[in-house]
């Protein structure tokens, strides 16, 4: 996790120097105004104004942390705030480490767990007041995010809060094994309004559906050189939904390192917001099992099949889901984690 933090005298940045110090397990860095910076050992100065600075945390880190006062930490992320779904976690604690606020984010950004380490790393007081977490309910957009599953409708998922905020009852189906106590709130009995847990997004077994979709299918793509983004992109998600697959159940893309350039497999990762593997010819031939065997394909890139090898190797477990499927000359295959649903 990348954390950007900002303080704003020298008693805020001997308090950054703590929480560098305790947050070793994470990318943490301190920004302060150059007349700070010798106040502390781990602090570097702050080279641009603090909006342009806040921009850049809003766009590349996971949490920012503000020590100083809340007003401060309000107008320098209010330009910047768009979406509960892709805004990093947002903190705000006073110099002394007195009060820690979870101000954003605080279930699908993190912002409620780690105000709650933070707050154990200085001694200070928690602040969080996010409806569920107050009333001690179930939070079934935190325990979405911490469950690897992508959240289909935010607005289901904040109808299903207030209905637990009202004391009442929800549904639960899953394709996948359910390991743990269910939350109080499930009723396996219930459906007006529930929770279905698969990799088909247009699965509905209750009157008011909240699909919540597996993280877990790796992507393997093949294509020739200079094939248009749009083929690659409209190829992945049409093999995924001829096989019931929401494109948000993927993980990762993966290809041959021949095509670690690739223009449009590289794009269509962006797009889909996945990380984009490619594997040597070798590493890719060591895979065992039953492939589909192209000559043509040996001959360019010295293996027998590249996306069902690529999909494969970007697999925990290995196992194939999809064989090679081509569309618009593109080719696809896909492999599967194993997944199970924990409480």
């Amino acid at each position: 996790m990348k954390i950007d933090i900002y303080a704003f005298s020298s008693n805020g940045a001997r308090l950054c120097d703590k929480l560098i110090e305790k947050l070793k397990d994470h990318e943490a860095s301190a920004f302060v105004p150059e007349r700070y910076a010798g106040a502390a050992k781990f602090v570097k100065i702050r080279e641009e104004n603090l909006y342009k600075s806040a921009e850049k945390s809003f766009k590349n880190a996971d949490s920012i942390i503000f020590v100083c006062s809340a007003g401060i930490a309000v107008r320098a992320i209010a330009p910047f705030v768009k979406s509960k779904k892709n805004d990093p976690a947002v903190i705000c604690m006073d110099e002394r480490g007195i009060n820690v606020i979870s101000l954003l984010s605080g279930h699908i950004g993190g912002a409620n767990k780690l105000t709650l380490k933070i707050a154990e790393i200085v001694g200070g007081n928690p602040i969080i007041t996010t409806a569920t977490d107050v009333n001690g309910k179930f939070a079934v957009d935190e325990w979405a995010h911490n469950s690897n599953l992508h959240i289909m409708s935010l607005k289901r998922a904040r109808d299903i809060a207030a209905d637990i905020l009202d004391n009442k009852m929800i549904g639960f189906e899953s394709d996948y094994k359910v390991n743990g106590n269910l939350p109080v709130e499930i009723d396996l009995d219930e459906k007006e309004i529930g929770i279905c847990v698969s990799l088909d997004s247009n699965k509905s077994p209750f009157k008011n559906t909240l699909n919540l979709i597996p993280k877990i299918v790796s992507v393997g793509v093949g294509c020739r050189k200079g094939t248009d983004f749009n083929d690659v992109y409209s190829s992945i998600k049409e093999v995924l939904e001829r096989n019931n697959i929401s494109h948000f159940a993927i993980n990762s893309i993966n290809s041959i390192d021949l095509k670690k350039e690739e223009g449009a497999i590289k794009r269509t990762a962006e797009v889909y917001k996945v990380p984009f593997h490619t594997y040597s010819k070798y590493d890719l031939s060591k895979i065992q099992g039953k492939f589909s065997n192209s000559d043509f394909v040996k001959k360019i890139t010295g293996v027998d099949t590249v996306c069902e090898r690529a999909a494969i190797m970007g697999s925990k477990s290995k196992r194939l889901i999809i064989n090679k499927t081509v569309v618009n000359s593109v080719t696809v295959a896909a492999a599967i984690d194993d997944y199970e649903v924990k409480f």
